[in-house]
């Protein structure tokens, strides 16, 4: 599968400070990619090295086989929203996206849909200093497409939006991906990524700590979470624990969320406690998994399946 962004053993220092530590990981063609991690763990300074606005100390950032600055015309190979603060707050909308395929080279008559596309239209007329950060996320995005490029870079963009700008940026994205283009986007909100992403690239404190697909990630991490409905949970807990396992917790008044132990296990303790089971299954959960792999942050480096 081809790599449309690959960096390896990237790392950037600022001072004595390490920003990003050797990192290695890559986004494949025509899939989302999603880039996870607690704020400050070097997200975003893996982005500004992908597009050249800062250098690495050590290492290679590609888009696809080359650095940024070796691209002919950058933005019809690469688009991205790093900051929202992407347009002077004294310009409309209009001609902000205007001046952006200008200096793109891209067609001018193109900024009405692209503001239509990312349902700006009937404020194209008024000043970005009137925009709500939800907003200023759909016009930085509408700058971002002006080339129309084959890889779209986003930091944080459902900062600001309400659940309906979150569904419509999804069904955007999805779309971008129906049409064979690379999606990379940072995120801290892991629930709203669960149901988006197909790969993804965890970060903890400036290093590498999972990459590959969202199933097996997720199944790498938090293989034997189970929740388990029954008649008696206080007792099946306690059996559970004595086996090894460990209870989450309890839901309701007779579900049970336990992990290290298999399912098959949960139903042979259950019986042999002789406690009625009403419902067993095995759970994944994207949020929980990367709890546990950002938990240890020299966790596994490299592809996970």
């Amino acid at each position: 599968m081809k790599q449309m962004l690959k960096a390896e053993g990237l790392t950037k220092r600022y001072g004595p400070v390490v920003a990003l530590s050797n990192a290695t990981f890559s986004a494949r063609a025509g899939a989302i990619t999603g880039f996870l991690g607690p704020n400050g763990a070097g997200k975003s300074t893996a982005m500004r090295l992908f597009l050249g606005l800062d250098r690495p100390t050590s290492g290679t950032a590609l888009i696809d086989g080359k650095r940024i600055d070796e691209w002919p015309i950058p933005a019809r190979k690469i688009g991205a929203v790093l900051d929202t603060q992407c347009a002077h707050p004294s310009r409309r909308a209009i001609d902000s996206v205007r001046w952006a395929a200008k200096l793109a080279g891209a067609g001018q008559g193109q900024a009405e849909s692209l503001l239509d596309r990312v349902g700006l239209t009937d404020v194209a007329g008024q000043r970005v200093g009137r925009f709500s950060l939800g907003m200023r996320q759909r016009l930085a995005l509408a700058i971002a497409l002006v080339g129309n490029p084959e890889i779209v870079v986003l930091d944080e963009p459902m900062n600001g939006l309400d659940p309906d700008g979150i569904a419509w940026l999804k069904a955007l994205l999805r779309q971008f991906r129906d049409q064979g283009r690379t999606i990379f986007l940072s995120s801290h909100l892991l629930a709203e990524m669960e149901d988006l992403i197909d790969d993804l690239v965890v970060i903890a404190q400036s290093k590498i700590v999972g990459a590959g697909s969202a199933e097996s990630f997720i199944k790498r991490f938090q293989s034997h979470t189970v929740s388990v409905e029954c008649d008696n949970p206080e007792a099946l807990g306690a059996a559970i624990s004595k086996a090894g396992g460990r209870v989450l917790g309890v839901v309701g008044s007779q579900r049970l969320q336990v992990t290290g132990i298999t399912p098959v296990m949960v139903g042979q303790i259950a019986r042999d406690s002789r406690i009625a089971i009403f419902g067993l299954k095995e759970e994944h959960n994207l949020q929980r998994a990367f709890a546990q792999a950002t938990a240890d942050k020299t966790g596994i480096r490299g592809e996970v399946g």
